[in-house]
């Protein structure tokens, strides 16, 4: 793992730091090796291209991603379009932070939020890291995806 990019560790103290400033918590970050599964209730990502390709993906549920809205936009209650908003601004935060450590030049693209059950793949990608993050009695998975060359027979 030496010569990647961005460690993992690199990627708890991203989100450790997103959460405390944006959401006022200090969140449990730890390394996951499990896949999140297909019960996601939200999927946000943020794409990754130019000298590094790849994504940054948040997962969790309806319940964290609203308690994640009301927070930032300080919001005692949030509608749909609020949580679609905040995760989607979220991600982009995140983002950009991981950005930080990748070749130069990469370039975000804009958030993508899906909302509902979904299985949502990104072909051609590996899993560089996957965190999950725990605050108060919510948590999500947060992965760091890097796009792999096609092969050239």
């Amino acid at each position: 793992m030496a010569d990647e990019p961005l460690t993992p560790q690199d990627l708890e103290g991203i989100i450790w730091q997103v959460w405390t400033a944006y959401l006022g918590t200090s969140p449990t970050v730890v390394l996951d090796e499990e896949p999140p599964g297909a019960d996601a209730e939200i999927t946000a990502s943020v794409g990754v291209a130019g000298a590094w390709l790849g994504m940054v993906v948040l997962r969790g549920g309806l319940g964290a991603a609203a308690a994640l809205a009301a927070e930032m936009l300080e919001l005692s209650s949030v509608k749909p379009d609020d949580i679609q908003d905040a995760a989607g601004e979220l991600m982009n935060i995140v983002a950009g932070n991981v950005k930080s450590f990748l070749p130069k030049p990469s370039h975000l693209a804009l958030p993508q939020v899906v909302v509902g059950r979904a299985e949502i793949l990104w072909p051609g990608t590996r899993l560089l890291s996957r965190v999950r993050v725990r605050w108060d009695d919510y948590q999500v998975t947060v992965e760091v995806l890097e796009g792999v060359p096609p092969r050239r027979d």
